[in-house]
């Protein structure tokens, strides 16, 4: 699963891995998160048509489809449909992007109370796309990972994605490092949410040792002696 949270004016986005989707605690977060986003858009749609571009909800419901999660690729793709732009990125760079005229600010989610109710749910916390770069190898946006990496480690944090659409070697070479340095896990993955974005599933290769990195962890989590005998041969 994928969260997204925002501390002062970072959006940060974290994965968790292993989950127990059945947790009370969680499902009360993912259940205000899901009303919050529907009432972002909703917000949305009366801006945009004060601009001049009305779009109805209901094509927003039909493009979200059963996911019950709105969000601003849903806005996009309605906006693309009525022929207000000319592509799913025009959406975002004209209107609805941050400091965009139709912007509406998300729900206001800590990082540190997601990486708290991941643990908590039995899975494990990862940083997501700490970097986005375009096709043409460009960097669009970056955190100060110097800065969050300790603070968000320091909160809980297992593992970073180092492999994402659109990176150059040179940038998971330095996400690899930071790992190592501060003892986090690496994972990658497309960051798929449906056709919308152009992000095929599985168009990332990722290392089979990353998964296997994940799994290790995890176990070691829930079962530290168990670890210890398979490694060693004996009891801890």
């Amino acid at each position: 699963m994928e969260i997204s949270t925002i501390s002062g004016s970072e959006e940060i986005h974290l994965l968790g891995y292993f989950v127990d989707l059945d947790n009370r605690e969680l499902q009360s977060l993912l259940a205000l998160t899901r009303e919050a986003r529907r009432e972002r858009a909703q917000k949305m749609l009366v801006r945009l048509a004060n601009l001049g571009l009305p779009i109805e909800w209901e094509r927003v419901l039909a493009h979200s489809g059963t996911s019950g999660s709105i969000g601003r690729p849903h806005v996009a793709a309605t906006l693309l449909e009525a022929g207000y732009v000319s592509s799913y990125d025009e959406a975002f760079n004209l209107w609805i992007g941050r400091d965009c005229p139709a912007y509406v600010e998300r729900y206001r989610l800590l990082p540190a109370k997601a990486i708290q109710l991941i643990r908590q749910s039995g899975g494990l916390p990862v940083l997501a796309h700490p970097y986005v770069y375009d096709r043409n190898g460009m960097l669009r946006k970056g955190m100060d990972l110097k800065y969050w990496l300790p603070r968000l480690r320091n909160e809980g944090l297992e593992g970073i994605e180092a492999y994402y659409p659109n990176y150059p070697r040179h940038a998971s070479r330095k996400l690899l490092t930071l790992a190592i340095r501060y003892g986090l896990l690496v994972t990658g993955g497309s960051d798929f949410h449906g056709a919308l974005q152009g992000c095929r599933l599985g168009k990332v290769a990722v290392p089979w040792a990353v998964w296997e990195g994940l799994e290790r962890r995890h176990k070691r989590a829930q079962d530290p002696a168990a670890i210890d005998v398979q490694q060693t041969g004996e009891p801890a």
